[in-house]
């Protein structure tokens, strides 16, 4: 995924969770909302109650590399999506990883597309 798909800034990520949809798994929530651009962007955080810095550093890696996979396919124009990392994040299988995220993905983009806001 290019950087310039990323989010990071924290307005960014405030506007998301205050916004938009959300669904919960096992080891992460992913949310997301409208962005008004033309391209999908993805942001990824853990906050200090998943670990010290080498787990949340090791769970936005496994993060990203999932979403690299599942948003090539699955990420909508005009999305943000953002994934929060949950304690399980850090030791839970890879399949089941990339499971949670793109029924997340599907979940969050049919709703989307339902409630007419896209």
């Amino acid at each position: 995924m290019k950087k310039e798909f990323r989010i990071k800034k924290r307005r960014d990520f405030v506007k998301v969770s205050k916004s938009g949809f959300y669904f919960r798994t096992s080891s992460l929530v992913v949310c997301c909302g409208l962005n008004g651009l033309e391209t999908y962007r993805v942001g990824f955080t853990a906050s200090k109650r998943v670990g010290n810095a080498v787990v949340r550093n090791r769970c936005k890696r496994r993060m990203r590399a999932a979403a690299d996979i599942v948003f090539d396919e699955a990420g909508l124009a005009g999305v943000d999506y953002v994934m929060i990392a949950k304690k399980s994040a850090f030791n839970v299988k890879w399949d089941v990883l990339l499971k949670e995220t793109a029924s997340a993905a599907r979940f969050l983009n049919d709703k989307i597309k339902k409630c007419g806001s896209f």
